[in-house]
């Protein structure tokens, strides 16, 4: 009788164990098919984004206007999850926060305003650049470029798609 009892404990045992190693083994799936659908998803949204930018006018000190132009499949927002990094000559650079008023302060970037490709103001989809769209972005750099000088801007959105372009102090 005494073996039946430890027999019976040792397949209980058992019995657990495999249940603990198999849910570990279905957890462990369901985890990584989350990873893989959300790289996915991140990978799908950087391929349908694509954003290019030019010094809108000559730039003869103060406040630098950048036309951000929307080339991509997706709506770009969420302004503030933007990066925007000037580069100077001298190799350092200053990052600078967003603004949610224009005209921004210096070390900061403000939109200015969001225009079709015609150049009238947008008209659906306020303070949201969609496709083919321009935003034309102030930025206020903290350490205005010397006459000559040449920066470096370079614009990226919140998924990691960049954008740079050059400005010559004239």
């Amino acid at each position: 009788m005494d073996t039946i009892l430890v027999a019976v404990i040792i397949l209980v045992l058992i019995i657990m164990s495999t249940l603990t190693i198999i849910i570990s083994v279905l957890q462990s799936a369901n985890h990584l098919s989350d990873a893989w659908k959300n790289m996915e998803a991140q990978s799908v949204s950087i391929s349908e984004t694509k954003i290019d930018i030019a010094v809108n006018g000559s730039y003869t000190g103060g406040l630098i206007d950048v036309a951000v132009q929307n080339e991509g499949r997706t709506n770009l927002y969420d302004y503030p999850k933007w990066d925007t990094i000037i580069q100077y000559q001298a190799g350092n650079a200053s990052h600078l926060s967003y603004s949610e008023t224009y005209p921004p302060e210096s070390g900061e970037w403000a939109v200015e305003g969001i225009y079709m490709n015609d150049g009238s103001p947008e008209v659906f989809d306020h303070d949201i650049l969609n496709p083919d769209e321009t935003m034309i972005a102030a930025i206020n750099p903290s350490t205005e470029p010397g006459i000559g000088d040449t920066v470096r801007i370079v614009v990226s959105t919140p998924n990691g798609v960049t954008a740079q372009c050059f400005v010559t102090r004239e």
